[in-house]
């Protein structure tokens, strides 16, 4: 039997769902989306042609550009020292307000530049707690793994100082997530932010999912009047559909002028307060958006600086950080740098295999009367 795809997969789980609804109920589904998509096709439609307008409007005033290889400074980069991290966790309830966290902890590392086997260490962690409920639980879990991703930065960076020039990339944001101000965590992290910046190490953030409209207010306050971007709902919104336009139309890779998005913030956001907490160690990070390929998703990519950057400098480092990401990591068919595909992978928890990891082996050197009360 032909192994299936994990969409194939998909495809049949929905279909055996909507053959399980009620017949009458989804005769009026149905009806409802047909006129919802009609609908929705004239809403695409134009924003398809503001999009369009958007599109020459921000590449004439060098808010998009265009990015293409240069051979000198790729010959540079192939021989640049690389590094990456990411961290995973998973979360399983026990009895009596215990949990248990399982986490993951990955390090790549290329110290003679471009290869395809870089030195790879893994560190597994499983952590009991005691919480109410498992939205509790997850924020407790989503801590740790943040404090354990800055140790793994702060051993790379360890690692790294002393090359002539280096990079570290970070699966995700350089300030992860939002809404976590600890003073102590905020102090070790942004202290081995530093730590890894006086080293000569570039600290890049590789977000893969965009959210919130910090792209669409810098565009507001740059331009003030004379943009409508009324359509959009927020960053994701609007780049999806901008980048691809302008990639296909230019027949090449894309990327967002860099700026520091704190500056754009409102004080009453809470990425504000955050960056605020951030910026008080002396650095600033800057944000651009780019599109490795026509049927791609658009990406983020952070820069953490310690000290303010001119435009043209801003430029000169973005571009650099760009070509070693899309033209020396990034292998042909893929759209993600290997040295982040690695991490991610090597130190992904399936919940699958955290439930066997308790079930199975976690209960085992209980007695039969300990486990029911385990388990119940």
């Amino acid at each position: 039997m032909v192994g299936l795809s994990y969409e194939e997969i998909r495809r049949i789980l929905r279909k055996i769902e909507f053959d399980k609804t009620e017949p009458k109920l989804l005769t009026g589904l149905i009806d409802k989306a047909i006129r919802l998509g009609e609908r929705e096709r004239r809403r695409i439609s134009k924003m398809r042609e503001r999009i369009g307008q958007l599109s020459d409007f921000l590449q004439e005033n060098g808010i998009i550009l265009e990015l293409k290889p240069d051979a000198n400074l790729l010959d540079q980069l192939k021989k640049s020292a690389v590094g990456a991290l990411d961290g995973s966790y998973q979360v399983i309830s026990g009895s009596g307000g215990q949990w248990f966290g399982f986490f993951g902890f990955s390090r790549v590392l290329a110290k003679d530049g471009f290869c395809v086997n870089p030195e790879i260490t893994i560190e597994a962690l499983i952590e009991p707690f005691r919480c109410a409920d498992e939205s509790e639980a997850k924020i407790i879990c989503t801590e740790i793994m943040m404090r354990g991703e800055s140790k793994t930065l702060r051993y790379l960076g360890e690692e790294l100082r002393g090359h002539e020039k280096s990079y570290i990339l970070i699966d995700g944001p350089i300030i992860d997530p939002p809404l976590y101000k600890d003073p102590d965590y905020i102090s070790f992290r942004a202290s081995t932010i530093k730590f890894c910046i006086n080293g000569g190490i570039s600290v890049i953030g590789f977000v893969k999912r965009i959210v919130g409209s910090g792209f669409i207010k810098f565009l507001k306050s740059t331009f003030e009047e004379r943009l409508d971007l009324s359509p959009f709902f927020n960053d994701a919104d609007l780049l999806s559909g901008l980048l691809y336009m302008t990639f296909s139309r230019l027949r090449c890779q894309v990327y967002t002028k860099p700026v520091n998005l704190f500056e754009f913030l409102d004080k009453n956001d809470p990425m504000y307060t955050v960056y605020s907490l951030y910026s008080q160690y002396g650095f600033n990070i800057y944000h651009s958006y780019y599109k490795p390929a026509l049927r791609s998703r658009v990406y983020r990519i952070e820069l953490a600086s310690a000290s303010k950057l001119t435009d043209d400098e801003l430029k000169s480092r973005i571009k650099e950080v760009l070509s070693l990401i899309c033209y020396v990591w990034t292998l042909p068919g893929m759209n993600e740098p290997l040295p982040i595909l690695l991490a991610h992978e090597k130190c992904n928890i399936r919940q699958g295999a955290a439930e066997k990891l308790y079930y199975e082996i976690i209960t085992r050197s209980l007695t039969e009367e300990e486990a029911h009360l385990w388990l119940s």
